[in-house]
């Protein structure tokens, strides 16, 4: 995927993005419940994650690659 400014489309927003956000937004509410760990633990990890998407990491470029190929 080429490094251009991205938007969702309206349609995009209210579908399958608003899906995946609420449904991450239960997953971490469930981990805190099942485990008790902090706001500050669900922070850290969530940081975690975006860095794997981060365009320059690791993770980012292999899996771009494989979308090219």
């Amino acid at each position: 995927m080429e490094n251009k400014k991205w938007a969702p489309s309206q349609e995009e927003n209210l579908g399958a993005i608003t899906h995946v956000y609420e449904s991450i937004i239960e997953e971490l509410s469930e981990l805190q419940k099942e485990t008790g760990c902090p706001d500050s633990f669900i922070y850290d990890f969530i940081g975690k994650i975006q860095y794997e998407w981060h365009p320059e990491s690791c993770l980012s470029i292999v899996r771009n690659k494989k979308i090219k190929n």
